[in-house]
């Protein structure tokens, strides 16, 4: 009797260690020591559901996946939000890694990543959120970043690597909007009256000067960040920057700070600079001149579903149709074209087809 009980303590606390352990943070591929060529994205992957789109991935060999957000969706079951636990938030994120088909990724690529709001832990995710700092440490054990990183030191997740050497030169910035951004202001208007508008959100720009989407030491880390030398420049954040009509979480309902970005991106040399961004449940790509240079916002979201809503929605600065199907967006860059590199922004369905495809002269 001793000896089954024994061993019934043991499988429980097996389960728990399961439960609360971070899977397989170590398991990940070292970063790419030269030059990259080919970096692929996505955003919004459901860790319950089936996430065939990883084999169109690892069809297109990339040097390097970027998760923007919602790696996980650890608040919601796709119907019903609710609030998070420490132990659920671990065995979300386990959920993913017990994946064979993330595996098969995680084996293939190295990843960088930032986070949605979802798999920072709350729907409404901001500054307010009591679980940020356990949230961000089980991000980051996650995700193998090292126990010394100035990256765990920081107040949020915010991050940045240069690849290759000079002449090029890429570096991925890596932006949090989530642990420090204010609360929304949400739109009083009914939402089918919105709809009509082609506005799918419920929230509207806020002129509050007091609010900010990075906080304070973020900007002047970015500020560092866009002063360093490169040849091309990817700046990531989780929600779209150039895009700022549909009244989801964006960059435009906080007006301010969005021109405050593009105002950073002109006065430190917009030219080899592009934005990837996420949320939204569908792909396109959108387009601003800044200085009279064409600064890129590219958009790649749905590795497991989609929005047919979200995707009718207004955007006055798009760069062609809206893909909406499950998606993954790709980066090429020919190093071997003079004077400048020539860039292909490509959008990647569950086949590993290109459905949408648009070059890009840096030196245009």
């Amino acid at each position: 009797m001793n000896h089954i009980k024994t061993l019934f303590l043991f499988v429980v606390a097996a389960s728990l260690l399961t439960t609360n352990a971070i899977a397989g943070s170590t398991q990940w591929r070292p970063f790419p020591d030269g030059a990259v060529s080919r970096i692929a994205f996505g955003s919004c992957a459901k860790q319950w559901q089936h996430q065939a789109i990883w084999d169109a991935v690892i069809v297109r060999k990339p040097d390097l996946f970027i998760f923007l957000g919602d790696a996980v969706y650890a608040d919601t079951d796709g119907t019903t939000a609710w609030q998070l636990s420490e132990p659920q938030l671990k065995g979300e994120w386990n959920r993913l890694a017990d994946k064979p088909e993330f595996q098969a990724a995680r084996a293939a690529f190295p990843f960088m990543a930032t986070w949605d709001n979802h798999d920072y832990g709350t729907h409404a995710g901001g500054v307010e959120f009591e679980l940020k700092r356990t949230s961000k440490t089980i991000f980051l054990d996650f995700f193998g970043e090292p126990i010394e990183s100035q990256r765990r030191k920081r107040e949020g997740i915010y991050d940045a690597k240069i690849f290759g050497p000079e002449g090029r030169r890429v570096q991925v910035i890596l932006l949090d909007t989530k642990y420090n951004r204010s609360p929304f202001k949400k739109d009083p208007t009914p939402r089918q009256a919105r709809l009509k508008k082609g506005k799918v959100g419920g929230y509207i720009a806020d002129d509050d000067p007091a609010k900010t989407h990075l906080g304070k030491e973020q900007w002047a880390w970015l500020e560092e960040q866009l002063n360093i030398p490169a040849d091309l420049r990817l700046i990531v954040t989780s929600t779209q920057v150039i895009a700022n009509e549909k009244g989801m979480d964006e960059w435009g309902n906080f007006p301010h700070e969005r021109q405050r970005l593009l105002d950073l991106i002109q006065a430190t040399g917009p030219r080899g600079t592009v934005i990837l961004s996420g949320n939204v449940h569908f792909a396109e790509l959108s387009r601003v001149d800044v200085d009279g240079y064409p600064l890129y916002d590219f958009t790649s979201s749905g590795m497991t579903h989609i929005n047919e809503i979200y995707g009718r929605a207004s955007n006055t600065f798009r760069v062609g149709a809206p893909y909406v199907d499950l998606n993954f967006g790709m980066v090429e860059i020919d190093w071997r074209s003079k004077p400048a590199p020539i860039l292909t922004f490509s959008v990647i369905d569950t086949d590993s087809e290109t459905r949408f495809s648009h070059r890009v002269n840096l030196n245009n």
